[in-house]
């Protein structure tokens, strides 16, 4: 069978062979029309130089292959709130009857730009659950396939671009929970969290600060950790430190997440003092095993498996209509209130 070459498919289509090696390159100097019918018309007759780039491009707008194969992207973070995410992915992924390739990026692949080996295989579309640097993300996007990430950096908006990227809500939610906590005649509110990290937690921020400024409450530095520790607050040392740097206890501690709130919780315990009477606190993601052992703190919950699902449905949508805008799309929550924040509980 003779080797299908550029010339064949430039007179198949009634091209210059120049503008055919361009569209078959990728060039943006050939309409994105041309660029199709070309690619089209290669992978008809069997053209076998097409670029994997070039190749996933024409079975995004074709839906040639039915099968998709799906990667997800994350550091070594996995806890029992990860694994509920995954297993929402896993389940929604198996309805599209997708394939689900998983991936973790240690910090020195991070900082080498060392991409994993499954994306230089045939991928269709990526999903991203951690928060990277801005150069792993641009090498990631290089590769011109379909993603949906899970949050993002405080500054979104230089880096939506990249693709959609799904946020659970966190403004209104803890606005409400510091609400609360004012309306039971508290002042000195606190606040332990790196909303340097990532947008959710710069959203949690916000809404604590917006409740103090409604109620006329001035912002108390001395009580507020929001700065960038090593380990995000995950480290119970770090909690600690931050906690030994108030000059003077809170009536109430905001915490980023459930982790940094039962951290607080076993510091002010181990110096004496009981929550909620001396120090309300409050987390967020609703940690289904924490919840279960002990259904004490006041949290906002996310619902982890349904976010899972939203992420494929996302990234199901963006490879079938890959010529929209990208998206920033928020997912509502429930804040749950518990004994943790309630200081007239007898």
């Amino acid at each position: 069978m003779k080797k299908v070459t550029i010339q064949d498919v430039a007179k198949e289509l009634n091209l210059s062979r120049n503008t055919v090696a361009k569209a078959l390159n990728n060039s943006d100097t050939v309409s994105y029309e041309t660029r199709y019918v070309v690619i089209e018309k290669a992978y008809e007759m069997g053209y076998s130089k097409l670029s994997p780039v070039v190749l996933n491009e024409f079975k995004l707008r074709n839906k040639v292959d039915e099968t998709k194969t799906i990667v997800v992207l994350t550091r070594r973070e996995i806890s029992v709130f990860w694994n509920s995410i995954i297993m929402g992915i896993s389940d929604e992924l198996n309805k599209y009857g997708c394939k689900l390739q998983f991936n973790f990026i240690s910090e020195q692949d991070e900082s080498s730009l060392t991409m994993p080996l499954d994306l230089q295989a045939d991928v269709d579309g990526i999903i991203i659950l951690s928060v990277f640097s801005h150069e792993y993300v641009k090498e990631i996007v290089k590769r011109n396939i379909p993603i949906v990430f899970l949050d993002g950096p405080s500054n979104l908006e230089c880096f939506s671009e990249y693709g959609d990227v799904i946020v659970c809500e966190g403004y209104n939610s803890v606005r409400k929970i510091t609400n609360s906590l004012i309306d039971q005649g508290m002042k000195r509110i606190g606040f332990i969290g790196d909303a340097t990290y990532c947008k959710t937690i710069c959203d949690r921020y916000a809404g604590y600060i917006s409740a103090l400024h409604y109620a006329g409450i001035k912002v108390d530095e001395s009580i507020i950790a929001n700065y960038h520790p090593e380990h995000k607050f995950y480290k119970t040392e770090e909690v600690e430190f931050a906690l030994s740097n108030f000059p003077t206890m809170p009536e109430a501690i905001v915490c980023a997440n459930d982790d940094i709130a039962l951290d607080v919780i076993r510091c002010l315990k181990a110096r004496g003092l009981s929550v909620p009477q001396d120090v309300a606190v409050t987390g967020y993601d609703n940690v289904e095993s924490m919840a279960q052992v002990e259904p004490f703190l006041t949290t906002v919950r996310v619902g982890n498996q349904r976010l899972g699902k939203r992420l494929v449905q996302q990234l199901i949508w963006r490879i079938q209509n890959p010529q929209f805008p990208m998206e920033v799309i928020f997912v509502g929550v429930e804040v749950i209130f518990r004994n943790s924040s309630n200081k007239n509980m007898k």
